[in-house]
Order: C-alpha cells, then structure tokens, then sequence
C-alpha cells in the first residue's frame, strides 16, 4: 500500500467526485482511479459504490475513512519526528492511551489538563493495553491511560508503577433500534434465531472484557459471530448500521444513546463498569510528568 492512495481517497471523500479529486492532486482522472482502485484491491474490499450516482461510500469505505485520516496523521508525525523537527520542549509527555480511549476520553481531558498546567506538548501513541504497559515498563513512554477491571488487571508492580484513578465508564451491549425504539437485536437470542455478533478480535482487552461478561452471566447466548476488530469506532460503525450486536464503552456512544440511534441490547447483567487508570513509572524524571501527577493527587490528599 501506497500513502498517496490514501491520501487519493481522502481526497475523493472530500471532493465528491473524480475528476474533481484527480484535478487536486494534479494526475489525471484514469490514474486517479487506477490508484482508487489498487487500494481497494489491496484492502481486499470495496470502498467506493460504484452503483449508485456520484460517489458514496461502501460500509468499508465509512469505516476506512477514519482509519485513514488516523494512518496519515501518524504517518507525518513519525516523518517530522525522524526528520528532528520535533521541538525539544522540555513541557513533551509521551502518552500511550489505549485505541477507544484516546479517540473518547483523552481529548477532552488533556483540554482539562492544559486549562490547569497551561501548554503540555503531548506526544500520543494508540496503543492495546499490553503494548502501552510494555512501552512504560521499558521507559519508551511517560504515562499510560488505560482501561482497568479488578479480573482483568495489568501485572504491572503498583510500587514501580503507581497509578490514578481518573474515571469510570461502562461496557454496554447494544444495538441499532427497531421503528418502535425497541433493539433490532437483544439477549440472550434464541436456538432458532441467533443474534448477530459483532466481536472484539482475540487478544485484545476490550475483547477479554466482553468473554468475561459472557462467562459471569451463567446464562447462554445464541450467537452468529460475523464480525471481529480490534478498534471500536469499526464495531461501533457496524452496529449502527444494523449489522449486529456488540459491547462498547458508554464513553464511546453517549451521543448516539441519546439521540435513540443505538439502545441498550440487555439487561444489566450483560453489562460491566470499568475504571480508566493512569500508570506512570516512580522513577521518571520528566519535570512536566511530576507536574500532572501532583496536580491529580491534589484532591485526593486535601480529602
């Protein structure tokens, strides 16, 4: 895969039309769409229906839309990163945040943490929670936000590597919602219609947390497994398309539960509260690293 296939189809999304984007990235239109194209073949997926009037996205192309913009970023950050132009700003906290929470929770709460310290120059990597906790124990990062639950826990030793409880949230089954408001799909399901599943691929947290609801309900589901990713803005698209069933982070979906364009798909047995830590290592010397951890265990001490 190429980065300006990429950049062509964000292009594309954008511009609404090929001739329209081929002409803003100065190649002409049969090129344009050869590139549209190798995309897709390399993804192994339509992005572009090619059925309907103008250009419209495919599910996929939805899906990858995001994907994309966050693969660029990345992509001229590492670029300006190894090109040293990076500022040497002695303010730079390296973040690793886990996927669903530096797309929900960790905007609005650096914004609350600059209000506080003023400029934090954060450096952000989106990682899965092993990831994160292997990059602070081998020093290649400064703090870790990460989900966290008492069956779940990160071997992480609490005396090298304290922790803060920042928030709570709530991993929720949910479904698109049928005319009446009801869920299109619900637990458990039934042996002759079974629901279905849009997972969390093997391995990842958010997917060991769905196993263990499942396994402490005592109860069985009949479900058709259709679907699996390790990102949930991909399953959270999916179930609002009416794909499935599947568990979020109530985080992740508070505007889409309150405009009645995902319900809840169970009881609250089927559900799991989770607690958002952040983990930084007891001998870091990074002044600005110091400076957050104070000011978060202001409370608690003046309690």
């Amino acid at each position: 895969m190429q980065i300006k296939w990429i950049e062509d189809f964000l292009t594309l999304t954008d511009a609404r039309a090929f001739s329209r984007a081929a002409e803003r990235r100065n190649v002409s239109q049969p090129t344009f769409s050869r590139h549209i194209q190798a995309l897709e073949d390399w993804l192994g997926v339509e992005l572009i229906d090619r059925r309907a009037q103008g250009v419209h996205l495919t599910a996929a192309g939805r899906i990858f839309r995001g994907f994309a913009a966050d693969i660029l970023r990345r992509t001229y950050d590492m670029r300006t990163v190894l090109r040293g132009q990076s500022p040497g700003n002695v303010d730079t906290v390296r973040f690793s945040v886990a996927h669903t929470l530096s797309l929900t929770f960790f905007p609005r709460w650096l914004g609350q943490l600059k209000e506080a310290l003023g400029n934090v120059v954060a450096r952000v990597g989106a990682v899965n929670v092993p990831e994160g906790a292997s990059a602070l124990i081998e020093g290649a990062t400064d703090l870790l936000i990460a989900y966290h639950h008492p069956q779940l826990p990160m071997l992480l030793d609490p005396v090298r590597f304290p922790y803060i409880a920042l928030a709570t949230d709530r991993m929720l089954p949910l479904s698109a919602p049928r005319a009446d408001g009801r869920p299109r799909y619900k637990l458990p399901g039934r042996a002759e219609a079974a629901v279905p599943f849009l997972a969390y691929s093997s391995g990842t947290y958010l997917g060991h947390v769905v196993e263990m609801i499942l396994l402490g309900a005592n109860e069985r589901c009949h479900f058709d497994r259709s679907f699996d990713t390790h990102m949930s803005e991909a399953l959270k698209a999916m179930v609002l398309e009416g794909h499935g069933l599947g568990w979020l982070p109530e985080s992740c979906v508070g505007r889409e539960l309150a405009e009645g364009r995902l319900v809840e798909a169970g009881p609250e047995r089927w559900t799991c509260p989770l607690e958002v830590r952040l983990h930084r290592a007891a001998d870091n010397s990074n002044p600005m690293v110091d400076k957050i951890w104070a000011l978060l265990n202001a409370p608690q001490r003046a309690a």
